[in-house]
């Protein structure tokens, strides 16, 4: 299966129960007074094993995290508001690509544990993804504490609200979170004005200040428009 063009490591169950079985396995033998002989080769057959065992836990581990991040880094408006964030899952996302592509078309383990460095590398990228998610909630909660109704929003949908700044329209779904009463908005017909509020039983009731929610200091910034609701 592929994402975007990336190979993802999939259905490895049965893979893992291989590995798992030729691990014990291979301790058995090195804990036998038997092995002396061969000994060095089972050393060294138990390193690439555990080897393996550690590739799989750290691609796992990143592609979990870059599956999670990828749609939020592809929004031009977080990438403007993130740019270190961006910058960095961009790397990840370039290394991570061209790690897997290599996986992919050699599919076999033993071979791919000869590639250099494929498993050193990976415990900084996965650093670094965590400094991402790290960065990209420190942002949410700077949102939430401007404008606190958005700790009524989770954290996937606070996030199709700020990666789409530049149509003001798309915060319709999530207006019921964020305001008891209130389901959705009236813009005006070039989506610049907010002229109205409508309830969920569709009473609407004009607003007597209009909030303009592309002018200087609002574009690309929800919370701050939003807010004129609290301080209109």
């Amino acid at each position: 299966n592929e994402r975007n063009g990336v190979p993802l490591l999939q259905g490895i169950d049965d893979i893992q129960t291989v590995l798992d079985d030729h691990i014990s396995k291979t301790q058995a033998i090195r804990s036998s007074p038997f092995c002396k002989p061969f000994e060095a080769e089972v050393h060294k057959w138990e390193a690439t094993l555990m080897y393996i065992q550690d590739f799989i836990d750290q691609t796992i581990a990143l592609q979990r995290s870059w599956m999670a991040l990828e749609p939020i880094f592809v929004s031009d408006d977080i990438k403007r508001q993130l740019p270190q964030e961006s910058g960095n899952f961009a790397r990840i996302y370039q290394s991570f690509r061209m790690r897997r592509k290599q996986v992919d078309d050699t599919r076999i383990f033993i071979k791919i544990s000869q590639y250099e460095h494929i498993v050193e590398d990976m415990p900084e990228r996965n650093t670094t993804i965590e400094k991402v998610q790290k960065g990209l909630k420190d942002y949410l909660e700077t949102k939430r504490l401007y404008f606190p109704r958005f700790f009524f929003l989770n954290d996937a949908d606070l996030l199709s609200i700020l990666a789409e700044t530049k149509d003001p329209t798309l915060v319709q779904p999530h207006m019921g979170k964020a305001f008891e009463g209130i389901a959705k908005v009236r813009f005006d017909k070039d989506n610049r004005i907010i002229e109205a509020m409508i309830s969920a039983e569709g009473e609407l009731v004009e607003l007597f200040t209009h909030i303009n929610v592309l002018k200087l200091g609002n574009a690309s910034a929800i919370e701050r428009w939003l807010s004129r609701w609290r301080n209109p």
